[in-house]
Parts: C-alpha cells; structure tokens; sequence
C-alpha cells in the first residue's frame, strides 16, 4: 500500500495530475464544492474574532484546494484573519501544482513536505486534515479457527496476491487493545501508526489549537463489526467507480481504509486535547452556520429560483446529502487551551 499510493515514480499520488475531483477517480469535500471550504472560513472568521489572528495548516492539502477556497472566501479581511498558512503536502508534483495555481495567494503560504516539519507556534493554530488518515497503509488480518491470520502481500505466478502468516505482535496487539474478536472467516484492518501520528501531530502545535480531520471512519465497535465489513474496509477508487481488489493496477488505483476513530481519540487525550465532537459531515456544516450563510447570499429559502440559485443549492445538497457524503464522511473536532471555548461558541447550533 505504501508502494502503490505514494512511492516517487509510480505511486498513485505521485502523478504530476491530481487523481481527484469530477474529472478523476473520486471526490473529496474540499473539490467537491466551494461551499466547503466557505464554511471552513466561516468557522475560521468566528474563531478569529474571539482569539486573533491564526495560523492554518492544512494537510495533505493536494492541489491547494482548501487554501484556495478559504482565502478567496475571507476575502479582503483574510490577511487580518489568518496570519500564517501552511501547505503540507507529500507529493512533490502536487506542491509543484500549489504553486503554478493561477493568480497570487492574498497571504503568505508556506509548502512542506511532512507533518514532522510542523513546529510550534504561540499563534492560535487551526488544523485541517481531509482524508489523511484512511490513506495511510494498514496491516490486514483474517479470523480462522486457530486465531488470526496476518495476509501479507506475495508474487504467485506472476501475479500479486495474498498470503497468510502468523500475525506480527503489534497487529495481535491493536485487536487486543481494542477488544476486538473478529468471526470466523472475517476480515479487518489495523492502521498501525494512525495514533501515534495523530498524537505527534497534537503534541507539536501550541497550548491554543483546534485539529479538524474530515475521513471516513467508525469508532473500534462498528468498525469491527461484521455485520457491516465482514469483509474489512479496505477498498479501491479508480474512475468513480468502488472496488474492492488493490492488486487491480497498483499505482493507478486509489487504496483507502477506514479510519478508527478511537485511535485518534486515544492520541488526543494522551496529548491533553478535549474532543468538541464527531459529527456527519452534513451536521457539521449545519453546525458551522451553513443556514446563515445561504441566507446572508440572498440563496436561502425566500430566493428566486434562478441558475444560481439552483446552482448553489445542487452544490450544497452534495455536501448535505444523507445517502452520500454528508453521513459517509465524518468531522471529528477536537481542541486545547482558548480555542477550546472558541470551538463551543461557533458549532455550538442546537438541533
């Protein structure tokens, strides 16, 4: 998996074109709509106004869509508003893209290549991470009467394919440690290195931040469970179309794996962050003031039905949409010192 997404040559996001967006294999919230990134700057312009001026980090940020999106939202206050931006993204051709985007950037905006160069800051410091984590490589195990079966990856007649070993330590260990028995004959996943990331992550930014990271995922008990994945969660994107083989053309396929959500919780609370929530990503936008913004358009429901009204409402309804994105994708909010309180106060919306 490390090989097929991100080896330098020949891995999938390697491509010197972005593999996302309507014309790719798949689409992500920040490419899917304008409206995602609005709302992000939207709860970005709320925050500001109680704690000052931010910085934004923004990873795997791809072809700079998301930084794009909210400066152009911000307007002419986004200099007042964000301070500093960061661009991490691993993908050499993609930061080469960030940079040939047309027209300047309304604000300084600095490119890295690793989570691991994100340093300290006293700024308050929102971070932003958009299908990170279910693109990171994951350990595979199936259940057979003996216990659990490590499926490792082998060349059979030419040909990739699995094959079964005793399970590594650390991977027995993770199931363990999330008090998962899988049934016999089911297949899981484990994202090994997903909290110790996302804890070095937390421990590296400043008393005053706020960590937003939109995937797909379920917390250890749902996502284990076989009435839903028996056969695990790992899939393949290629053209819009799902899959479920990643030995179907290794570098031009799109791997993914759900998240488990209890990992990135465990991460925050050994860093000392709160969680402010996990949400659909539809409840989040709601939450963010995605009602009031339509209505401050002149889009809201009081509005001519004119092209871009119809226009913007299709856009909106791809993030809403409860059959798609809008339940699939999820928000998981979490925070420290004042943007904490800030946090509460702008998706703080009583449904």
């Amino acid at each position: 998996m490390e090989l097929a997404l991100y080896h330098p040559e020949h891995g999938y996001y390697s491509a010197e074109a972005p593999r996302y967006g309507r014309g790719g294999d798949y689409l992500t919230a920040p490419t899917a709509s304008e409206w995602y990134p609005r709302m992000i700057a939207r709860s970005l312009a709320g925050i500001h106004a109680v704690c000052g001026p931010l910085r934004l980090i923004d990873l795997a940020s791809g072809d700079g869509s998301l930084i794009t999106g909210v400066v152009d939202a911000l307007g002419q206050g986004v200099g007042e508003i964000l301070g500093e931006v960061v661009s991490v993204e691993r993908s050499e051709a993609m930061r080469e893209r960030q940079r040939d985007r047309r027209g300047p950037f309304k604000v300084p905006v600095r490119r890295i290549g690793s989570v691991t160069e994100v340093v300290s800051s006293a700024r308050p410091t929102i971070v932003h991470a958009s299908e990170l984590y279910d693109a990171q490589p994951v350990a595979r195990v199936v259940r057979r009467s003996g216990g659990l079966r490590e499926l490792w990856v082998t060349l059979r007649d030419r040909e990739l394919d699995w094959l079964e070993r005793p399970p590594r330590s650390e991977v027995d260990a993770y199931f363990r440690r999330h008090g998962v028995e899988l049934e016999d004959g089911q297949i899981a996943e484990a994202n090994l290195a997903a909290e110790e990331l996302h804890a070095g992550l937390l421990e590296t930014l400043g008393e005053d931040s706020l960590c937003l990271v939109l995937d797909y995922g379920y917390e250890a008990r749902r996502l284990y469970d076989p009435r839903g994945r028996r056969g695990g969660s790992l899939t393949t994107f290629r053209r819009h179309q799902l899959g479920h083989d990643p030995f179907a053309a290794p570098g031009e396929t799109d791997l993914t794996a759900h998240v488990n959500w209890d990992d990135l919780r465990n991460a925050a609370g050994t860093a000392g962050w709160t969680e402010v929530g996990l949400w659909p990503l539809a409840e989040f936008l709601v939450r963010a003031g995605i009602g009031d913004e339509l209505a401050e358009r002149g889009l809201g429901m009081e509005a001519d039905l004119d092209a871009a009204t119809i226009t913007a409402r299709q856009e909106i309804k791809r993030l809403l949409d409860p059959e798609g994105m809008g339940s699939d994708l999820k928000m998981l909010v979490q925070a420290k010192g004042a943007l904490l309180e800030a946090a509460h106060s702008v998706l703080s919306f009583e449904f």
